[in-house]
């Protein structure tokens, strides 16, 4: 009987734009068979240093290696057809053997998209302008994979359309971003109640809305595709009875990552929306010869960032920031392999300058989040807004031959206390509902009334 045939899960395609994502069967078996090989490559100099990062470290291990040289041979030497591109092979190869983790921040990235991935990291953004991520959800009982936003940039097309941190794409001119295999629903049809004709029917459905959706390698292209279109987004909000359709622009995005003004003679505000070296230039520029005693820090809509050098990029800036703000020490912890945790210490620049206040929001994410969670413990700072987005993986980005990279989840960020914010995000002390500054913000209001009570 056609209704008894057990399906089994095809994984759904999640390469992504801000993280990475994992590719499931569905996707490996394009890219698997005779286009397997392997990929020769090396670190280079995407990380300076060694210690805690590890971006030095190697490991030998020869049986894959000689299994890809194998198939490799065969290819050359058995293929019905020439083959003139091995480098796409090796491509190929090393996307299936990344997407066999399924780990949403662990990806290949061809030259390409390596070239996307740092510009972004540089706050250069093309498309609809939002760090997007995956999120592994249980839902009717299915293991699925969707597509989130984790924060819209300031003045992006995905800020001025309404989008806000949480919303689920579901999807794209209206084709669905593949979350599973839409077989798997076949499994809930009660077979005493299901005829082989509604079964056959259901199985129609199924096939045509796997056949007619869009992957999220696909999706997020789009997402991040060239200014001049107009994308018809449905999303799904926390709080709305039914889907709602969002009509987005794509245009090109250059992200300011600070900003800094005089709240009053004793307190200033110091927005940081993205942690790179330009924000590291302008944070200390900032800071430098003011007056103000007091700091608003606004992580709203910070979203963290892959992690490039020990001393520089996205890592360095957020560990300069917390310097500026707290005595030197243990500010959090890395987990590894192992489960073995390394400390994350900072050198700060002597007795803290300021009090400070933390306002953060569903956007904070990463390393925005350690911080937030490193200035409540270690500085009493007050941490105001709504739960922060939950994304503790430490994310590095690695230089491979050929200009291609890959992204790599290679630990979990501990806050000082052992704080665990994967899934959960760090807890404010004052709620504030807030999505974005505004003119009459909130959060700011609240954040100056707290620091004239400390």
């Amino acid at each position: 009987m056609l209704k008894s045939v057990k399906w089994t899960i095809l994984l759904p395609a999640v390469v992504g734009v801000c993280g990475s994502f994992a590719a499931g069967q569905l996707i490996r078996r394009h890219f698997s068979g005779p286009n397997a090989s392997p990929l020769r490559f090396t670190s280079s100099n995407a990380g300076a240093g060694t210690g805690i990062l590890g971006f030095n470290q190697q490991q030998d291990d020869s049986a894959p290696v000689e299994v890809f040289k194998d198939v490799l041979g065969k290819i050359r030497g058995e293929y019905v057809d020439r083959v003139d591109d091995e480098k796409k092979l090796g491509f190929g190869a090393v996307k299936t053997m990344l997407a066999s983790l399924d780990d949403s921040k662990t990806r290949f990235l061809e030259p390409t998209q390596r070239k996307v991935f740092i510009d972004q990291l540089n706050g250069k953004y093309a498309g609809i302008g939002a760090a997007v991520a995956v999120v592994k959800q249980k839902r009717n009982e299915i293991d699925q994979r969707r597509l989130a936003i984790v924060a819209p940039l300031p003045g992006s097309p995905a800020e001025k359309a309404g989008l806000e941190p949480g919303d689920f794409i579901t999807e794209i001119d209206g084709h669905w971003v593949i979350a599973y295999d839409p077989r798997l629903d076949l499994d809930k049809l009660h077979p005493a109640s299901t005829d082989d004709k509604e079964f056959r029917a259901a199985l129609k459905t199924a096939v045509t809305k796997l056949t007619d959706g869009v992957s999220l390698q696909k999706a997020l292209d789009q997402l991040a595709g060239k200014p001049g279109k107009t994308l018809k987004l449905t999303i799904e909000r926390a709080g709305m009875t039914s889907p709602q359709k969002i009509e987005v622009a794509t245009d090109g995005v250059k992200l300011e990552p600070v900003e800094f003004k005089m709240l009053n003679d004793r307190v200033a505000y110091l927005r940081v929306t993205q942690f790179n070296d330009a924000a590291t230039r302008s944070i200390a520029t900032s800071l430098s010869g003011t007056s103000a005693k007091s700091i608003v820090l606004d992580l709203r809509n910070n979203f963290g960032g892959a992690v490039t050098k020990v001393d520089a990029g996205a890592y360095g800036c957020a560990l300069t920031l917390l310097s500026k703000f707290t005595l030197t020490g243990t500010i959090g912890a890395l987990v590894r392999n192992g489960n073995k945790q390394e400390p994350i210490s900072i050198k700060s620049e002597g007795t803290p300058k300021y009090k400070v206040a933390v306002l953060v929001n569903g956007g904070t994410a990463n390393l925005a989040e350690l911080v937030a969670s490193a200035l409540k413990v270690r500085s009493k700072a007050a941490v105001i807004g709504s739960n922060t987005f939950g994304d503790a993986i430490f994310q590095k980005l690695v230089s491979l031959n050929d200009g291609a990279a890959m992204t790599i989840a290679s630990g979990k960020m501990l806050g000082p206390d052992g704080l665990d914010f994967s899934g959960k995000g760090v807890q404010p002390d004052v709620t504030v509902k807030t999505f974005k500054p505004a003119s009459v913000d909130a959060a700011v209001t609240k954040a100056v009334s707290e620091l004239g009570k400390a």
